[in-house]
């Protein structure tokens, strides 16, 4: 992805791919999609693929969905991130679930990233209409 005038214009990959986003920020008033959007789509997608890997692999029932919360927040020294992954699997029982979540935890590029860092959780849901522990 290239970037050339921060959080006004556009983001674009470089190349034969085609995509190009306008960009913009809760911070300032212009169209486009923002970096929590991003964060939230790569670590959904990401996360929820290799969730199906491996409930394929493991020969369980192919059945999730991932919904990811990113909110922003001023900090002593600027802006960071939450993010909070929610992960409804309803075929599942809790322990199963938490097995193929912990796997996926271990392979998904995108998870080993973030899992790490303050203000990053993982978390097992019946529904999405629960209360979010962070905003939308």
């Amino acid at each position: 992805m290239h970037n050339q005038d921060g959080l006004v214009g556009l983001s674009y990959v470089v190349g034969q791919e085609g995509l190009s986003l306008g960009v913009s920020s809760s911070l300032v008033p212009a169209p486009g999609a923002n970096p929590e959007q991003f964060i939230g789509f790569a670590l959904s997608t990401c996360f929820n693929a290799t969730l199906r890997i491996v409930q394929r692999r493991l020969k369980m029932p192919i059945n999730s969905e991932v919904r990811t919360r990113v909110d922003e927040f001023k900090d002593t020294q600027g802006y960071k991130f939450t993010v909070e992954a929610q992960i409804l699997m309803p075929d599942y029982s809790e322990a199963d679930a938490k097995k193929v979540i912990n796997i996926a935890l271990d392979e998904c590029p995108t998870a080993k990233l973030l899992k790490d860092n303050e203000g990053v959780t993982f978390r097992l849901v019946d529904n999405f209409g629960e209360e979010p522990v962070l905003g939308e």
